[in-house]
């Protein structure tokens, strides 16, 4: 009977603990490899197998046991982990106390961790004085010093000529670890150059970013170069710049495209690289991916050049925003009777513009048609700012303008990703603003026809016929294909310049 007894399964609940002595000699360790354990709970527990095939995990505080079978999931485990009372006191076990007098006289008494991190905690403090552009003589201030004193009694302070010298040291180690992940980066790296004058120093600036994919297929960028330029500023000067930190990274024959904004000086920037690396016989395609303008910036320009010609009705609606933001006691009262007469939601504001931005005018518009209602009867009652309300016809061209901006707003935006690549977008987002620029310059009667025949020339100067990496991006997007973009091409060119372009793209890609 004892013996028939002992060879029995043992049962397990999911939720009721188990004896150790009655389970262990039926319990093996678990050789076997299956898949990874994700779950935290297992930082804790230790999961056996039994001759039977019953998975057990055993709390490693008070040594439970559980079914940890894969149909059961770790609920039940993490359950216990919250209420494990040795759980909450094993820690205090790596603890001591020490004591020090004060400056009172009376002896003091504190914890002292042994398993505490000493150099973690040094590297922590110098990111923070790095992160947060603070003085290296923080770490020297009375307050610092008595903060880390009270945080970690063990830890002793540093002068700033050691935590300069440590920030050198993180630095070239974070280097050294960037540099390695590009060599390892397995296919191309894409870069990005911005230039730019201080408004306070008047100095120039350079910042480089590297983009590629890893061999995880995530996206990864890293700023490799952010530096002051020395005179001259032109072109061929910026060239040499990046052609010396790419040398610098020893990362020049994994380059693939260099995006940059259109400035004059980098059309020779570019065509001065695009030789230096024709030389070097690095290019894919002979260069044809190469050169890649900011589409943001593209789009920035096209519409711009069509705000200037903006109509009255736009001035009309900057000239009420501007008098309610200036008087206190009108903004309230508008939005009171937005809230309490019209049930809006009035956490929303109205918003003003800036000449230099125009997805502000968007948003402007935006705001303005959501207060429509409230905007049409308290303009008309306001005897300062009556002569700005709007008719009907006018808040007509409200909408249509609003409706189309939105599309160069939602393209923008579509660009704008940065933690995933968005070069498959491209072709689909500038193929929408350019149908969008046809349909309304092919309406004379349109009110919006001025402004559109200045953007759809801006247009066609950068965007004519759409780079070529644009269409191969969309290509090699299985949502898309070559069906899709020579669907495009045909609704706006006809269908001989669409069988031109695609031949083009697959001579390019295969």
């Amino acid at each position: 009977m004892a013996e028939g007894t002992a060879n029995k399964p043992v049962e397990l609940d999911a939720e009721k603990p188990v004896d150790v002595d009655a389970t262990q000699e039926n319990t093996t360790p678990c050789n076997r490899k299956g898949r990874k354990l994700k779950s935290r709970v297992w930082r804790e527990m230790t999961r056996e197998v039994s001759p039977t095939g019953e998975v057990r995990a055993t709390c490693i505080y008070c040594k439970q046991v559980f079914n940890a079978n894969s149909g059961n999931g770790t609920s039940h485990l993490n359950r216990h982990m919250k209420k494990c009372p040795l759980r909450f006191n094993h820690d205090i076990k790596n603890f001591c106390i020490a004591g020090s007098p004060s400056n009172t006289g009376v002896h003091s008494m504190s914890l002292l961790n042994p398993n505490v991190n000493l150099d973690e905690i040094r590297r922590a403090i110098c990111v923070y004085v790095v992160a947060g552009s603070h003085p290296f003589t923080t770490c020297e201030e009375a307050g610092f010093r008595f903060m880390t004193s009270v945080m970690c009694p063990q830890y002793t302070n540093v002068s700033r000529h050691t935590l300069k010298r440590d920030a050198l040291k993180y630095y070239n180690e974070e280097r050294r670890q960037i540099e390695d992940d590009l060599q390892k980066a397995p296919g191309r790296i894409c870069f990005t150059t911005d230039n730019w004058r201080s408004d306070h120093t008047h100095d120039e600036y350079m910042c480089i970013t590297a983009h590629w994919v890893d061999c995880d297929w995530k996206l990864q960028k890293r700023i490799i170069k952010f530096a002051a330029l020395s005179p001259p500023f032109d072109g061929i000067s910026l060239a040499d710049e990046i052609t010396f930190c790419l040398g610098q990274w020893k990362i020049a024959h994994k380059v693939f495209s260099f995006t940059v904004d259109n400035a004059s000086y980098n059309d020779s920037m570019i065509n001065s690289l695009r030789t230096h690396f024709m030389r070097k016989h690095v290019l894919v395609s002979n260069g044809d991916f190469f050169h890649m303008r900011c589409s943001a910036h593209i789009i920035n320009l096209v519409v711009q050049a069509g705000l200037n010609l903006i109509d009255s009705v736009v001035v009309k609606i900057r000239s009420v925003v501007k008098h309610l933001s200036h008087s206190i006691p009108k903004r309230k009262k508008f939005y009171e009777v937005a809230h309490s007469t019209y049930g809006l939601n009035t956490t929303k504001k109205l918003r003003g513009d800036t000449c230099i931005r125009w997805n502000s005018t968007y948003l402007m518009l935006d705001r303005y048609l959501y207060f429509k209602d409230v905007l049409d009867n308290f303009v008309s009652k306001d005897k300062d700012i009556k002569v700005f309300n709007l008719s009907s016809e006018e808040w007509k061209k409200v909408n249509e303008l609003h409706k189309f901006l939105k599309v160069f707003y939602d393209v923008t935006n579509s660009f704008s990703a940065s933690n995933t690549p968005t070069a498959n977008v491209y072709f689909h987002g500038v193929w929408k603003i350019h149908k969008k620029l046809n349909d309304v310059y092919n309406s004379p009667s349109n009110f919006l026809y001025d402004m559109v025949s200045v953007m759809h020339e801006k247009f066609n100067k950068y965007w004519s016929e759409y780079n070529l990496v644009l269409s191969c991006a969309a290509v090699l997007d299985p949502r898309f294909k070559l069906e899709r973009v020579e669907y495009c091409y045909e609704k706006l060119y006809g269908e001989i310049y669409a069988k031109e372009m695609i031949e083009t793209v697959k001579t390019t890609i295969f």
